[in-house]
């Protein structure tokens, strides 16, 4: 319990952003980091920020499992489907809220989707893409990378969990 709670506290404090880069860096991995002004919260926004289709843009969804943080991560054309996760994992899933996203030392519209130290699973539709968008850990800087380096750098589960 107390290795939990000092994970949450290093990411409270932790500039996911500059993580993020250093991340790229440090794996080698083709991914490009892009900062923009508008609000990244939304899907279509991503998309319209980055001239992509939506499906190029992945979501990253913070639910519990049994009281345990995980990062669900969808593309932005598609929706999570909570009792196939159910099913999937045998435990009971509960959406974050923003409270939560906020508690965990997290903006709203910028869970990084590398680097946050949260298990994660990601839906297997992801894998068929050349490269998404996510968040590179702000709402407003986004990054393109490599659906195969997303699942490896964060020890990723990868499953059918859209509808």
């Amino acid at each position: 319990m107390k290795k939990d709670l000092l994970v949450l506290v290093l990411i409270c404090f932790m500039d996911y952003v500059k993580n993020t880069k250093k991340i790229i860096e440090r794996e080698k991995i083709e991914a490009e980091i892009k900062k923009h002004k508008l609000w990244g919260k939304e899907s279509e926004k991503v998309s319209e920020i980055f001239g992509i289709a939506l499906k190029n843009v992945i979501k990253s969804i913070l639910v519990f499992l049994d009281e345990i943080p995980f990062l669900i991560v969808l593309q932005g054309d598609r929706l999570l489907d909570l009792k196939e996760l159910e099913k999937i994992t045998g435990k009971k899933v509960t959406l974050a809220r923003a409270r939560d996203i906020k508690k965990m030392g997290f903006e709203f519209g910028g869970i990084p989707c590398i680097g946050s130290t949260l298990k994660m699973i990601v839906d297997q539709k992801v894998l068929n893409e050349e490269y998404v968008v996510g968040s590179a850990g702000s709402p407003y800087v986004g990054i393109k990378i490599k659906p195969k380096d997303l699942v490896k750098l964060n020890s990723a589960e990868v499953f059918d969990i859209c509808r």
